[in-house]
């Protein structure tokens, strides 16, 4: 008998636990997987450690991942990295030509330092001056103000500054690698709040020892303040009785509980977990009808020798970046010559992630988030392509190509539920309907039974996304349970019997 059981060990499940162990409530915590980290898990093999997919983090300063270190005691100083050569940005100008513009992951109050990387993209005097009068409306947006951009887009907001081609090409990629979803539909709600912490904090945060490694340290905090982890631990069913949350079925047995918080995503806990007939109609409903994020996909690279010598780099180009239009000619066969190309290096950020003389790079691009879609296998081989004329001696240092698709990322992270769905990268898409006043509640209908995670709770891009929407939710699950007059500890509870 516990408290609280939390499915799902990816950071908006180790944060929920964590905090809510932190507030004295007994807790298990349960993955399917062997360690913690959830899309975000640090693998450890070969003498490297790396994330199965590009991973960096953002805002990089001032971030909830700060706020999470605090509170696992760790010194955010030492647990995590901000270097100062972060980051390259590969842009292919109108000449065919590439600017390659190195930026560090602490923002800079130098000007000039602000107007270096429109001034080597080739914007112009007037195009500069769009983009400040952006900058300055991202920071003059006051929070109550954000409600009235739940409806207009980002592509449309941006338009209207007046930016020229080349600084909206790299703000819309920009944007599309944070939610990856289409621009067009992303709320400029999302976008100004989540611009808003970037341009403060900078971008391109990595952790001590893997992007995972806190995930791992939160674990540790659970378990050594009462509560207990069980890995490898599938959850078969979320048991419901008189519409309110009991406990868990589970491949290692059955767990009681009043309440039940799943990271595991809203489409799988409502259509699988507890089952649709736990639920109003209307609300199932609302469930399926929801759009997934896109995936990423592309190729673990390991070579016998570094090559590459930046931590994140981006290549894009005016093609690069996807609104809904762009996303369905590639997702019908007809790709740009220059989609966009994500790459992380992680022992360029922590040296001790990479045996002595060799390295691993993880390299990809937006795809569908269907496992089945044909779209993974071209996405793969551009992404092949691209870091091949990129960095083109990389070819004689390749030991190994390991493969990943968006059936790789849904057998990691969440169950396939809906068609079309699985393998996105973030969770639910944070698109106009799906955000706001729009985005699914934490609390479900079944009493006792709340989400975490990139679905509801929280706001801005992927883990970060996750990590505020874990310290939100065990805000409220403890003030729920503080209120309710019912509701018995475990350990009272044991003591009773």
């Amino acid at each position: 008998m516990y408290d609280v059981i939390v499915i799902g060990a990816g950071y908006g499940g180790v944060t929920c636990a964590a905090a809510l162990t932190h507030e004295g409530h007994r807790v298990l915590l349960v993955d399917k997987n062997a360690q913690p980290g959830g899309k975000a898990v640090t693998v450890r093999a070969e003498g490297f450690a790396y994330e199965l997919w590009p991973i960096a983090g953002g805002p990089a300063d001032m971030s909830r991942f700060h706020e999470l270190a605090v509170f696992l005691g760790r010194d955010p100083e030492e647990a995590i990295l901000l270097p100062e050569y972060a980051s390259e940005f590969r842009y292919k100008r109108d000449d065919g030509t590439w600017a390659v513009v190195p930026f560090s992951a602490r923002p800079s109050r130098d000007p000039a330092a602000m107007v270096a990387l429109p001034t080597a993209l080739g914007a112009s005097e007037g195009e500069v001056n769009g983009l400040m009068r952006l900058v300055g409306a991202v920071f003059s947006t006051a929070d109550e103000a954000l409600a009235d951009l739940d409806e207009v887009s980002a592509l449309d907001w941006v338009r209207g500054f007046g930016i020229g081609h080349q600084l909206e090409s790299y703000l819309f990629m920009v944007l599309n690698l944070l939610f990856v979803v289409a621009v067009d539909r992303l709320p400029a709600s999302e976008a100004v709040k989540t611009l808003r912490d970037f341009f403060a904090g900078g971008g391109g945060r990595y952790h001590l020892g893997g992007f995972g490694q806190l995930a791992e340290d939160a674990v540790d905090y659970v378990v050594a303040r009462g509560g207990e982890f069980r890995p490898c631990t599938r959850v078969e069913r979320i048991l419901v009785e008189d519409g309110s949350v009991k406990g868990i079925e589970t491949s290692e047995g059955t767990f009681l509980a009043p309440v039940v918080v799943s990271n595991a995503g809203v489409q799988p806990t409502v259509l699988n977990l507890a089952g649709p007939e736990v639920f109003p109609s209307a609300y199932v409903e609302k469930v399926e009808s929801y759009e997934p994020s896109w995936a990423f996909v592309g190729i673990r690279y390991v070579l016998d020798a570094p090559v590459i010598e930046t931590p994140m780099t981006l290549r894009f180009s005016d093609e690069s970046w996807w609104d809904e239009a762009r996303y369905r000619r590639a997702e019908a066969g007809e790709w740009a010559e220059d989609p966009l190309l994500f790459v992380i290096v992680p022992a360029e950020y922590d040296a001790s992630l990479a045996p002595e003389g060799r390295q691993m790079v993880l390299a990809g691009t937006m795809c569908s988030p269907d496992p089945d879609s044909p779209m993974n296998q071209a996405a793969i081989e551009h992404v092949d392509r691209l870091v091949r004329a990129t960095w083109p001696g990389i070819d004689d240092h390749i030991v190994r190509k390991d493969v990943y698709d968006a059936a790789t990322v849904s057998s990691a992270s969440r169950d396939r539920t809906v068609p079309g769905a699985g393998g996105e990268c973030i969770g639910l898409a944070q698109i106009i309907g799906q955000c706001g006043a729009t985005k699914p509640d934490v609390r479900s209908p079944v009493s006792g039974l709340y989400f975490t995670g990139c679905d509801a709770g929280g706001y801005g891009c992927g883990t970060h996304q996750a990590v505020d929407s874990g310290f939100n939710v065990a805000e409220i699950v403890a003030a729920d349970r503080a209120g309710h007059s019912g509701f018995v500890s475990a350990d009272a509870s044991s003591a009773e019997s």
